[in-house]
C-alpha cells in the first residue's frame, strides 16, 4: 500500500489526546523516513479542519490546522478522533460525507474512542469487528455493530481498510500499531522506541489486535447512561 497523504480530521471539541498524540506519532513517519534518506517515501501528514481558523479542543486548547477540508479532498489514510464534540460532528454532513468518500474510494480509515461512533454513523463499518470506548459501546451494539468483547486497545480489520482504537489510554500504542501495519516493522520498531510504545505493551504492538481491557460493568453502565446521548445521539425515529 503506497501512502502519500494522511489526514487527521479535527472538529470542534475533539479530544486533545486523540488528535495531537495521533498527529505526533503519525508525523514521526515522514521525520524518520527523511532521516533514513528515504524522503521520496515520506507521507504528508496534515491536521485538517472543517472551517477556517483555530479549532477549540474539548479541554479548551486551541490548535491551528494545516488546511481546511475541501469537498473533494482525499487522503490515503483518514483518521477520525473522538471527543466531547462527537455528537455534533455526527450531525455535520461534511464530516459524514468526507468519511463516506474515503470509503468509496478505497482509502484506509482509522478512528479512536467515540470517533468509532462517527464512522459508524457514516455507514463505513459494515460487518467489520471494531473496538471502541465504553461510552458508545452499548449503543454501537444496539445498532448492530460487531464490537469485540472484551474490548481491546486497538483492532485492525485490514480487509475492510479499517483500524479502530479504544480511547485515551490506547492512542499511543494503537496509533503505533497502525504505523507498524501500514509502513512495516522497520519503521514501526524504530518509532516504537521514539514514543516508548514497545516498552509499554511489548511485541503485541506488531499485531493487529491490542491487549484486552479489564471489565467494570457497573462503571461502564454509568458512563454510558451519563454520556451516550451526547457522544452518539440516538437515531431519530
Amino acid at each position: 500500500m503506497s501512502i502519500k497523504t494522511v489526514g487527521i480530521l479535527a472538529y470542534h471539541r475533539c479530544s486533545e489526546s486523540d488528535t495531537i498524540v495521533a498527529f505526533e506519532v503519525l508525523r514521526g513517519v515522514p521525520v524518520l523516513l527523511e532521516l533514513l534518506g528515504r524522503k521520496d517515501e515520506a507521507p504528508e501528514v496534515k491536521l485538517v479542519a472543517l472551517d477556517d481558523g483555530p479549532i477549540e479542543l474539548q479541554m479548551g486548547s486551541r490548535v491551528e490546522p494545516h488546511a481546511v477540508l475541501k469537498d473533494d479532498d482525499l487522503f490515503d489514510v483518514l483518521y477520525v478522533p473522538g471527543g466531547q464534540g462527537s455528537g455534533k460532528a455526527i450531525a455535520d454532513e461534511r464530516v459524514l460525507n468526507c468519511i463516506r468518500r474515503h470509503k468509496q474510494q478505497g482509502k484506509f480509515i482509522a478512528a479512536n474512542c467515540v470517533g468509532v461512533g462517527i464512522i459508524h454513523r457514516a455507514g463505513v463499518i459494515g460487518d467489520a469487528q471494531v473496538t471502541c470506548s465504553p461510552p458508545v459501546l452499548r449503543r454501537l451494539k444496539e445498532e448492530g455493530i460487531n464490537v469485540i468483547n472484551p474490548r481491546t486497545m486497538w483492532l485492525g480489520a485490514p480487509e475492510h481498510k479499517l483500524w479502530t482504537m479504544a480511547g485515551g489510554s490506547s492512542i499511543n500504542a494503537g496509533t503505533m500499531a497502525l504505523v507498524n501495519f501500514l509502513w512495516g516493522e522497520e519503521i514501526g520498531k524504530e518509532l516504537s522506541m521514539w514514543f516508548d510504545s514497545r516498552c509499554a505493551v511489548g511485541y503485541v504492538l506488531f499485531t493487529n489486535e491490542g491487549p484486552e481491557y479489564f471489565l467494570y460493568p457497573e462503571a461502564e453502565k454509568k458512563i454510558q447512561d451519563d454520556t451516550a446521548d451526547n457522544l452518539l445521539p440516538p437515531l431519530k425515529k
